[in-house]
């Protein structure tokens, strides 16, 4: 087994000569930074938020709340001074709506391209000027140009897929700091006894993002709004197949106080015996009581959003 200076030397040579960048695995370049999303238990789902220089696909059926949890992301973003841009190949972004989730409209790049091609070349260039955050909504609505052209009794078989996959051959070279959050529609797969969900755009997303969440609608909340619920189907980051529940109010408004104390639940920050919950020498009876308390007390919010923070 050669020694690390060994390798070192040779490294060097390859580098020089290749004009390359090998290193060892343990490098600083290769340590993956993330971006919150602002929901605690997104984060703690994900492995601590969006990975940068990555794919996370949200897919689901309509009305689950996957363009909701993609808006939310961009909101935090934005509040922490990080650059964020939305195609909106649907046609469906609405900036009131988009502000009472929290987007700063002002400063979000928004675009709606005629075709599949010059999206998907917006989405390149986004990445490649280094913007933090970036969402596609949505690969299914993409409309490449051979079908723009055509009527509407051409078929068109795999133009879908083979834009995708173009796209996911050209994203790593550029991407360098950029997190891209794709959403997707489900369809029913075509053929067999049993029928399968099925993604619009080919398999070759499956096996390029990085994470695939499932999102689903939840329990109603009252007549107030419904939860959101997600799960890892895939994860190269962290454990797989883990899952959450994010609040959806009708209002548009985001309880994250409420959020936070689910997490803190979850990870054992705050206790529960029987009706009282607990941290430290702060108590109260009852959910609401102590969520109440954590919106009247900014340092008690404070030591219980850092210790989440640490855990995540």
């Amino acid at each position: 087994m050669k020694s690390n200076k060994d390798m070192e030397r040779i490294l060097a040579s390859i580098n020089k000569s290749l004009k390359t960048n090998i290193t060892f695995g343990n490098a600083e370049s290769l340590h993956m930074d993330r971006i919150s999303t602002g929901m605690p238990a997104f984060d703690q789902m994900l492995g601590g938020g969006l990975p940068r220089q990555s794919v996370v696909e949200l897919f689901g059926y309509q009305s689950s709340g996957k363009t909701y949890l993609a808006q939310r992301a961009i909101a935090y973003a934005q509040s922490q001074g990080m650059s964020c841009g939305f195609i909106d190949a649907e046609y469906s972004y609405d900036p009131v709506w988009a502000e009472l989730i929290g987007v700063d409209v002002e400063n979000l790049v928004v675009s709606r391209p005629d075709t599949g091609e010059i999206a998907l070349d917006i989405l390149l260039a986004l990445c490649e000027a280094e913007v933090d955050l970036v969402v596609l909504d949505s690969i299914a609505a993409l409309l490449p140009t051979a079908e723009a052209a055509g009527g509407m009794d051409d078929q068109f078989m795999g133009v879908h897929a083979r834009l995708m996959n173009k796209l996911f051959r050209k994203l790593p070279p550029v991407n360098k700091k950029t997190s891209v959050i794709l959403i997707n529609q489900i369809r029913a797969g075509i053929g067999g006894y049993i029928v399968r969900d099925a993604l619009p755009g080919g398999k070759g997303q499956e096996f390029f993002s990085r994470i695939m969440v499932r999102v689903k609608r939840g329990e109603t909340i009252r007549d107030e709004g419904f939860n959101i619920d997600a799960r890892t189907e895939k994860n190269k980051t962290h454990m797989p197949n883990l899952t959450c529940s994010v609040p959806f109010y009708y209002s548009g408004q985001a309880d994250e106080i409420a959020e936070l104390f689910s997490v803190a639940i979850d990870v054992g920050i705050i206790t529960r015996s029987g009706p009282k919950y607990s941290f430290g020498e702060t108590s109260a009876v009852g959910r609401e009581n102590f969520i109440n308390l954590l919106k009247e007390e900014d340092d008690l919010l404070g030591k219980v959003k850092l210790e989440v923070e640490k855990e995540l």
